[in-house]
């Protein structure tokens, strides 16, 4: 799975969970319907991205509304305002369970894609300081190729190329080389001499 549309998919879903939360604070009564919705909706992202713990959606909805069936019955019915404070206290519950199993998948995903994004760093490090980057088009997404391809057939970088390769979706590897490419920027990390470009030359006709 790509792992920046599961952070970004993810992080969404998670934007969304503190007004929910205010609702229970001020006491509101939609508050359980709202988060049978809300795990609803995380479910179907938990699927898309392919996420085994979404089934357990489905499991919180459920405790959520069988929560006034163990309330004691007068005349074989609970009273009305016992069955909103079991359904209130069990949204709260799972709401928070919910919030744990995403956080972690997040957190996995973001510090997948960082580590990755720094062996890069490394990699674009020593890159630059022998070769030069193609000049820029209006056409971001093929400069970002180009530079990958430089990478690749580069022999002092060519491992970690062909690991980051094997070990990340394309999506992933664009995104990181493009954050990596702006912090070497920010930083001035540019090759300085006539060899830099002579050596990218010589990569490229490989």
């Amino acid at each position: 799975m790509i792992l920046c549309v599961q952070i970004d998919k993810l992080g969404s879903c998670l934007s969304t969970l503190a007004p929910l939360m205010d609702r229970y604070q001020n006491g509101k009564p939609g508050f359980p319907d709202d988060t049978l919705k809300w795990l609803e909706d995380a479910e179907k992202t938990m699927s898309m991205l392919r996420l085994p713990d979404g089934a357990e959606m489905s499991a919180l909805r459920g405790r959520i509304l069988k929560a006034p069936d163990a309330l004691p019955a007068d005349d074989g019915r609970p009273k009305r305002a016992a069955v909103q404070r079991a359904r209130n206290a069990a949204a709260a519950e799972a709401l928070e369970r919910a919030e744990a199993i995403l956080r972690r998948r997040l957190l996995d995903a973001e510090e997948r894609l960082r580590h990755f994004e720094d062996k890069l760093c490394e990699g674009i490090t020593a890159f630059l300081l022998q070769n030069s980057l193609p000049e820029k088009t209006s056409q971001h997404q093929v400069w970002l190729n180009k530079i990958w391809t430089r990478f690749k057939q580069f022999q002092a970088t060519r491992p970690l190329a062909i690991y980051i390769a094997a070990s990340l979706a394309q999506v992933d590897r664009c995104y990181i080389l493009d954050r990596v490419l702006t912090r070497a920027a920010e930083n001035d990390l540019e090759p300085s001499s006539n060899e830099a470009v002579s050596n990218s030359e010589t990569t490229e006709n490989q």
